[in-house]
């Protein structure tokens, strides 16, 4: 008697697995639901500019113009950023690392940031009319070119 209820439980569990089906016209087994490339999750692809792969923070590369004479000139060496900064004062250089969307710095012992932004983003009345920002620090330190 137990032996039957074995053999019938192995044959309740056996119905209850899905059946190895193989492709039409082939001996390979067709893929299970679970193993599916639809549902295989996949990293997004980085940028490509020119045939290069790019990360998000090199679409902050360039020189771009501020107010009264400043700018900002961003230029990617390596894996690094070289960034410039002209103001009234003169001009200072600094070495960034991209992280993630923008571009991180060190600057008098605090970390800045270089990133995107809209003319509002920046503070800054006299770019509101710009479409193509960037903001260091909001209402101080905003470039645009168009």
């Amino acid at each position: 008697m137990l032996a039957s209820l074995v053999v019938s439980g192995v044959a309740a569990l056996g119905a209850c697995q899905p059946a190895e089906t193989t492709k039409p016209g082939t001996n390979v087994p067709a893929a299970s639901p679970i193993t599916s490339p639809m549902q295989a999750a996949s990293p997004a692809a980085s940028p490509v500019l020119d045939g290069k792969t790019v990360g998000k923070a090199d679409t902050l590369v360039g020189t771009w113009p501020g107010v009264e004479g400043t700018s900002l000139k961003v230029e990617k060496k390596g894996e690094k950023y070289e960034i410039e900064i002209k103001n009234l004062d003169g001009s200072s250089k600094y070495e960034g690392t991209a992280k993630g969307d923008v571009i991180e710095f060190s600057r008098n012992g605090k970390t800045e940031t270089i990133k995107a932004a809209t003319a509002e983003e920046t503070g800054m009345k006299w770019l509101k009319r710009e479409k193509n920002c960037v903001v260091i620090t909001k209402g101080s330190e905003g470039y645009c070119r168009n």
